[in-house]
């Protein structure tokens, strides 16, 4: 898929070190998501070797947002569940690229390619003491639906309460 400013695109093998560089090792980066930062290329290896071998299933909606100037990978953005038979949409960006409206524009792209797909509805969620991608989720025209605790694989001090948000076609 591409934007103004944008490619999403599959992830490739020779992203391992891009992803590792970029955002996997940084604390402010995974604070609010469900994993922790890598302590090795090597767990960031292992985890791409796991997302590659998942395309082989053609559901599969995992991007990596490369920006079109300078094919920087800055981050990722995917398909992370599905929620009332919807897709939820994940995604991260590295800290050098964030307030730049990137993000909004990834998750705007990937929510009309769902809607071009035939889903009358995508779901995100984010912690709520995440202020700037509830900022990102509401300019991408979505709508708060309400909050809910976090589940067990998100259990960090910090996280008081997740919010659920729903943008239908």
């Amino acid at each position: 898929m591409e934007t103004e400013r944008l490619f999403l695109r599959r992830l490739r093998p020779d992203d391992a070190e891009k992803i590792y560089r970029g955002w996997a090792t940084d604390g402010e980066v995974t604070r609010y998501l469900t994993w922790e930062p890598h302590e090795s290329i090597d767990t960031t290896q292992a985890l791409l070797e796991r997302w590659l071998a998942a395309y082989a299933d053609p559901s599969v909606r995992r991007y990596g947002i490369e920006r079109k100037e300078d094919g920087v990978l800055m981050g990722m953005i995917d398909v992370v569940t599905l929620r009332e038979g919807c897709p939820e949409l994940g995604y991260c960006l590295g800290r050098s690229w964030w307030n730049r409206g990137y993000m909004t524009e990834a998750v705007k792209t990937l929510t009309e390619e769902l809607f071009y797909e035939g889903n009358p509805s995508v779901f995100i969620r984010a912690a709520a003491e995440n202020i700037g991608s509830n900022r990102v989720i509401q300019k991408a025209g979505y709508s708060f639906l309400y909050s809910e605790p976090p589940e067990e694989r998100l259990k960090k001090p910090w996280i008081t309460s997740i919010n659920v948000y729903r943008r239908d076609k």
